[in-house]
């Protein structure tokens, strides 16, 4: 089952094996869930990826951190259930790729 999300990715990586295994991963963070009072501030993960989905980020690099949307996959590995990117593009809506660190404009009265 592929699922779309957003996510703000903080990096990407891709590694290439003499062995020819290949693959690459992404570094994403979100806001911790305020409902939980086990978690503040941000989560990390990192998300699975093919080898050549760095070139479809590369575009973006000069702009991370940013949200971009993640076409993914759950897969069962081990006993646990991790995420494989299939596609990466920007959002729909072009206020959210606006990086974090932009100060929001305080309203004149």
């Amino acid at each position: 089952m592929i699922n779309t999300i957003q996510a703000r990715v903080i990096g990407a990586m891709r590694y290439s094996m003499d062995n020819g295994v290949k693959g690459a991963k992404l570094t994403v963070m979100n806001e911790a869930d305020a409902s939980n009072e086990n978690r503040v501030g941000y989560e990390v993960a990192t998300i699975s990826a093919p080898y050549e989905i760095l070139d479809q980020i590369r575009p973006y690099a000069a702009h991370m951190p940013c949200n971009l949307e993640i076409d993914a996959e759950m897969r069962t590995t081990g006993g646990k259930i991790t995420m494989h990117a299939i596609a990466v593009r920007k959002p729909s809506t072009a206020q959210a790729t606006a990086p974090a660190s932009e100060p929001k404009q305080a309203a004149k009265s």
